[in-house]
């Protein structure tokens, strides 16, 4: 892709007036982002309010002439560095794009991939927008957030996911005030486990053993509510009597960006308080 297709076409021009006065219109991509749900779509409305164009989203909702005017990106953000961050290496490496990694679940999670965004670019007038949608971002998703968290305070959550997943979605469940006991790593690279290890501790449990026996042994132990998981774990959990979360692509619901956690709040409750 990045040999024989990103730099074969130039982005449009921007339409008159797209502009906002002392406000410039910047180029971003998204590497390793799979609009899950549509999930992407949910944070689009925010980078138009600070005239951030999504130039490509590789391979989440993209298009071949999207992907073939990457090279034009003033910033490339990893979401998923397992799949893709060669990707990113080989922009920086012929074009001079630089990247960062972050992560859009979880209410910090989310600003600070904004703020990353505005820290490379370098415009003063992005930096002080961005914190401005930030502040007002955070302060309406805590409050809609407030009737939830006091159901799912204190709940246990053996998250069993991998690459990004695995640390991304740990910020998440944390903003609603969840515990994560344990979080697969079988398919994590060394920065997710760093990731890790900063949101749960340097103790942090990693399994790398996806047998469900092993699993269920940890459920049993640390008196977990809830297992999140990709769908072929569900009927683990259902023998087991778990309460089940499906957390990976296959998924129907979008848990990512502000409001998205609101569905995720929804979620975690209809299953952690079903009576089956």
């Amino acid at each position: 892709m990045v040999k024989y297709v990103c730099g074969t076409w130039e982005p449009d021009t921007l339409p008159k007036g797209i502009e906002m006065p002392g406000f410039k219109v910047h180029d971003i991509t998204l590497v390793g982002e799979y609009n899950i749900a549509g999930e992407l779509w949910h944070v689009s409305p925010l980078f138009n309010e600070l005239s951030l164009r999504v130039l490509g989203s590789l391979s989440g909702d993209a298009r071949f002439q999207e992907v073939q005017t990457m090279h034009r990106s003033e910033v490339n953000m990893i979401v998923c560095s397992k799949a893709m961050i060669n990707v990113a290496r080989m922009l920086k490496e012929r074009f001079g794009t630089p990247w960062f990694e972050g992560s859009f679940y979880g209410v910090a999670d989310v600003s600070q991939a904004l703020r990353n965004f505005a820290r490379v670019i370098a415009d003063p007038a992005l930096t002080a927008r961005t914190e401005a949608v930030s502040a007002r971002e955070e302060a309406v998703i805590h409050a809609k957030l407030e009737p939830w968290q006091a159901r799912l305070a204190g709940r246990k959550v053996l998250l069993y996911s991998d690459g990004v997943k695995s640390w991304s979605i740990i910020s998440a469940l944390q903003d609603l005030g969840m515990t994560v006991v344990a979080t697969g790593a079988c398919k994590s690279t060394e920065d997710d486990k760093a990731c890790i290890r900063e949101l749960m501790g340097e103790d942090a449990v990693m399994i790398e053993d996806s047998n469900p026996r092993a699993l269920l042994k940890i459920v049993r132990n640390q008196g977990v509510d809830i297992l999140s998981a990709g769908g072929r774990n569900m009927y683990t959990a259902l023998k087991a009597r778990v309460s089940f979360l499906d957390i990976n692509q296959e998924r129907e619901f979008g848990y990512a960006f502000y409001n998205s956690m609101l569905e995720l709040a929804k979620q975690l409750c209809l299953t952690v308080e079903s009576p089956v």
